[in-house]
């Protein structure tokens, strides 16, 4: 398993569950079989681009977001997803996502440069 597959199923059960779904409960809301999205989370399949589309969809997340390193660092405000902002608070939430994002780079490089 590659760690880009990791990624996508730590952080499909992560925000699965920050949802409140289960399993169960999120196979219904996205129309695929128990088994099948147990296999997904198993890491013994992996979703097609349809299937992830359904997910990003039902759990309100842009695409990038399965495949984050850091989910928890993500931001609570999500570029395309806001709503009545001035631009001013746009471009503090940019900032603010370039400075998370550099951050986690940073990270990731100094965690692999010590291996």
């Amino acid at each position: 398993m590659t760690h880009i597959q990791k990624l996508f199923i730590q952080n499909l059960r992560y925000y699965r569950t920050k949802a409140g779904f289960s399993q169960l409960s999120f196979s219904e809301k996205i129309n695929l079989s128990p088994n099948y999205l147990n296999a997904i989370e198993n890491g013994k399949n992996f979703p097609s681009l349809e299937v992830m589309q359904k997910i990003v969809d039902t759990l309100d997340l842009l695409p990038y977001q399965l495949f984050l390193e850091f989910p928890d660092s993500s931001s609570s405000i999500v570029y395309g997803k806001e709503e009545n902002k001035t631009a001013a608070e746009i471009v503090q939430v940019a900032v603010d996502l370039k400075q998370k994002f550099t951050n986690q780079i940073d990270s990731i490089i100094e965690m692999y440069s010590k291996s």
